[in-house]
């Protein structure tokens, strides 16, 4: 059974990014954590990139609370479009992350950014019992931007980007938590 299937059940919020009127066209994709904790997610322009900031993006599980696991999906579709006659390939992406997890605990993030899926388990990243900030850098080999309209009907090119934080435990006994702190995406073009 695939990643996806097995985790299908648990509680899943999906939180869908809406657009503010600032010059910068920042992005914010808001929602309620299981906690009840806002979620926000704010994207900003940075040279041709951008830069998204999080503020409790966070899938956790800690010891002795019911249930294993906790996963939470963003899904910001920012505003984007590519320099005249530059052909997008993809993205250099660099996500900073705190991961902590006890020994039975597992810590997951699948990050899909302009088509190109990644899997990351990023339960290697940190030792048990030894969380911390990581720093985690890949790049993408597909640069895909969805066309939509906005209110007045005026076509608007969008990066999708879909984020899944997942965080779980073997026992009641063991923790894991996965917080998003930033992500940081430098378009790659081709010659």
């Amino acid at each position: 059974m695939s990643l996806i299937g097995r985790i299908g059940p648990v509680a899943l919020a999906l939180l869908v990014a809406t657009v503010s009127p600032s010059p910068a066209q920042q992005v914010a994709a808001r929602g309620d954590a299981a906690d009840g904790i806002p979620v926000r997610l704010l994207c900003t322009p940075k040279a041709l990139g951008l830069v998204c900031s999080a503020t409790n993006v966070r899938a956790a599980v800690t010891s002795g609370i019911g249930g294993r696991s906790q996963t939470l999906t963003i899904a910001p579709y920012q505003p984007f479009a590519t320099p005249r006659g530059r052909t997008l390939q993809g993205f250099d992406v660099t996500i900073t992350a705190y991961v902590s997890r006890s020994d039975g605990g597992r810590v997951l993030l699948i990050a899909d950014i302009g088509g190109d899926a990644r899997s990351l388990d990023l339960s290697n990243h940190v030792s048990p019992g030894r969380g911390g900030i990581r720093t985690i850098r890949f790049a993408t080999d597909s640069g895909w931007i969805s066309e939509t309209f906005n209110e007045d009907g005026a076509a608007v090119r969008r990066l999708p980007m879909h984020l899944m934080l997942t965080a779980q435990t073997k026992t009641v006994a063991d923790t894991a938590r996965l917080d998003l702190i930033e992500v940081e995406l430098k378009p790659v073009f081709r010659d």
